[in-house]
């Protein structure tokens, strides 16, 4: 029999203090546990319970960014009113020893204590709970310290001797600060009827290729979890002229088909183009990338800091590593490289297995883009051509290119967006469209997107240049290195995410492939969802 709320406040361990904010209401109090809202004055008491209560994970995750100052705890909860299971959490080293465990569901909403062998700092653990709630982004500041305004999982001390950069709300002739060497900023939310979104919990993990109903109104709310998952199922959902706009942008994230008034800066659907998985399929992938990059929270930190004029941590810089022994596929190579957008920071190292690039070439094709050509003997191993040219790579990621597939010009910048909403260690797009060269056919397979735990493309693996180094690099063999880097990635523990491969086209010839199956392995009832004649790609190649 799973307890309801009122029996997890009767169960506390008193000294208890519960910290409540809005679609949170526990009922009535016990003698021994003391109730604060959110934002409320603290006593200052050595408790031997911390609860904080909250509507759900969205509200856990802004929440935890402005928590009072808490002390320890032998024992640290938090109840979420409505969510789908408990959040739970690794142990930090610092803390003490786990003593015990609870993790249940009562009334449809979600309870977790933890109960440590020695008090621990309880604002530390809550905040842990709330950052392993939704996919592992990267949160934080982003080195732009703000108050004042809702920002998801954000416990950047601000303190008299370390203040905020930027003030949202408030009064604007803010003193000027000895740490800062200036006055912080102040800001104001008017007129921002969206605000920062948390692409942790609003982002398109769990796409639905197929429908299990027609279009759906747009459904009231603050997005969320539970909203989004309310409407996986539907072929769209239809926007009204009056929508709420923080609606609209959430689902947007979520890569929910939308029609009607649409989304800001994309085209409308043809609804006819609903009927089509494909099409409607493309519609969502041009509405997930507009709105993460508008509306999430790393996008709504660098409007910050453009309006403040200050910085703020970036998109990583990406080095892409291109391997070729045909120089006939050069060209074509390098004007894959050359067409890509939305990636401030590019370099390419060209690593010419047996061959010398035409540098005159090289500067043709690529204009003012950083290169670094690599040319190596013909008898290299093509794990070991890897191996150099990551070596020889300077950015934050790596990103395998092979050299006669097709690649959308937003390849690069959709693989970096999907590497920061999924947390993933490794990330790539599904060899989904194949154009079979020799009988100039195009077929389209099945098989998920935006999930983890599925095979990726080789020609699209990206992950950190730093954990490519640490599980070894690429092992020194002539064949199947891409999947022997995928095993080695999960035997670290990392995470594999795959996301959406529409603008990516895989090329099979009838030799010259290191993963040679044979053209029938494409072509099986199974595998395959839809078929043409001749060069079909998604329109997000736009090949011309």
């Amino acid at each position: 029999m799973l307890p309801d709320a009122g029996s997890i406040l009767a169960d506390l361990a008193a000294p208890a203090l519960v910290l409540t904010g809005p679609g949170a209401d526990l009922g009535p109090v016990p003698e021994g546990v003391t109730c604060a809202g959110l934002g409320d004055q603290v006593p200052d008491e050595s408790w031997a319970t911390v609860l904080l209560a909250v509507a759900d994970e969205a509200a856990l995750r802004v929440a935890v960014s402005a928590l009072p100052g808490l002390g320890r705890a032998k024992h640290v909860a938090c109840y979420l009113a409505s969510a789908t299971g408990p959040v739970t959490t690794v142990l930090r080293p610092e803390w003490p020893p786990l003593a015990g465990l609870v993790a249940e569901t009562p009334d449809g909403g979600a309870h977790t204590r933890l109960t440590f062998r020695r008090p621990a700092p309880a604002g530390p653990v809550l905040v842990e709970l709330a950052r392993h709630s939704g996919t592992p982004v990267a949160t934080g500041n982003h080195g732009l310290v703000v108050t004042g305004a809702p920002v998801p999982v954000d416990p950047t001390a601000v303190t008299e001797e370390v203040p905020a950069a930027v003030v949202f709300g408030g009064r604007a002739d803010l003193p000027e600060h000895p740490v800062l060497g200036r006055a912080p900023v102040a800001l104001h939310l008017r007129g921002e009827p969206v605000g920062p979104l948390d692409e942790a919990l609003l982002n398109p993990v769990g796409f639905r290729r197929d429908w299990g109903r027609g279009p759906v109104p747009l459904p009231a709310g603050e997005p969320t979890p539970e909203l989004v998952a309310a409407v996986r199922d539907a072929q769209a959902v239809v926007v009204p002229d009056d929508a709420d706009a923080r609606t609209v942008a959430g689902l947007a994230m979520a890569g929910v088909p939308l029609v009607g008034a649409g989304y800001p800066g994309v085209d409308p659907i043809d609804p006819a183009d609903l009927e089509d998985p494909l099409r409607r399929e493309e519609h969502s992938v041009r509405l997930r990338r507009a709105a993460l990059r508008e509306h999430s929270h790393l996008a709504w930190r660098h409007q910050v800091a453009r309006r403040a004029g200050l910085r703020a941590a970036a998109y990583p810089s990406v080095s892409v590593l291109l391997p070729t022994r045909r120089p006939e596929q050069l060209a074509f190579a390098l004007d894959q490289v050359a067409r890509q957008r939305g990636v401030a920071e590019l370099e390419l190292v060209l690593a010419t297995h047996g061959f010398d690039a035409d540098p005159g070439l090289v500067r043709e094709r690529l204009g003012a883009r950083s290169v670094t050509l690599l040319p190596l003997p013909a008898d290299t191993v093509f794990g070991d051509v890897l191996r150099a040219a990551t070596d020889a790579a300077a950015g934050d990621v790596v990103v395998k290119m092979d050299d006669d597939d097709w690649y959308g010009p937003d390849v690069l910048a959709d693989l970096l967006l999907a590497k920061h909403y999924s947390g993933a260690d490794l990330v790539g797009m599904p060899a989904e469209l194949v154009y079979l060269e020799p009988i100039r056919t195009t077929v389209r397979r099945r098989g998920p997107s935006e999930s983890f735990g599925a095979v990726v493309a080789g020609g699209t693996m990206t992950l950190d240049r730093a954990l490519l180094r640490a599980v070894g690099g690429f092992r020194s063999v002539p064949r199947h290195v891409d999947a022997r880097l995928l095993e080695d990635v999960r035997a670290a523990g990392g995470s594999v995410y795959r996301t959406q491969g529409l603008g990516y086209v895989l090329r099979r010839t009838t030799h010259g492939h290191t993963w040679d199956t044979g053209l029938g392995y494409f072509l099986t009832r199974q595998s395959v969802a839809a078929q043409w004649r001749g060069f079909r790609p998604s329109r997000l190649l736009e090949a011309g």
